[in-house]
């Protein structure tokens, strides 16, 4: 009986350890970072902005809100809001508002920690998105960077702003 009680107790402590493991997703971990500076509308029907990354669906779903770390001046809290062709496998693209940042920020390796796995709609992808520009902008107010918002945001200490939609043009006069 005592040895029957000991193996069960070695197997149960010994399952600990994989159950966490299995609680860790798998999607955290090293990806390829780039960035893009094309203004427009995602693939999630929002519009680019800080804060906002493209991936692979199949790996990180639209509407996925992740924490990327080791991106220098940009690591910080993104929703993916986009998907892309190139972008495939364990790949971001970063959007920043300017050529000239992307091609400075360049292709580096980064750690990304799923906040919470997205589900590829648009509805997911707004409150995910509403939520990153929350929590930016309570470090913004603190002057903390590298949580949620990056050192370009505690810098302008400004959280980034969604673009609208524009009107629609009005008809020329006659």
């Amino acid at each position: 009986m005592a040895s029957t009680l000991r193996v069960s107790f070695l197997a149960a402590s010994l399952a600990l350890p994989l159950s966490a493991a299995h609680s860790v997703p798998a999607q955290n971990g090293t990806y390829v970072a780039t960035a893009y500076s094309v203004t427009g509308i995602t693939a999630s029907g929002e519009w680019t902005h800080r804060h906002a990354v493209a991936a692979d669906p199949d790996i990180l779903p639209i509407g996925s809100r992740i924490k990327i770390k080791r991106a220098g001046r940009y690591s910080g809290e993104y929703v993916v809001a986009d998907t892309g062709a190139k972008i495939v496998g364990r790949k971001l693209d970063i959007y920043m508002p300017s050529t000239k940042e992307c091609m400075k920020f360049g292709s580096r390796p980064v750690r990304v920690f799923v906040i919470q796995l997205g589900d590829g709609t648009r509805a997911t992808t707004k409150q995910a998105d509403q939520v990153v520009k929350q929590d930016v902008q309570k470090d913004v107010s603190k002057g903390v960077a590298g949580n949620a918002a990056t050192e370009v945001d505690t810098e302008s200490k400004t959280a980034p702003a969604t673009k609208t939609e524009p009107a629609p043009a009005s008809p020329p006069p006659n």
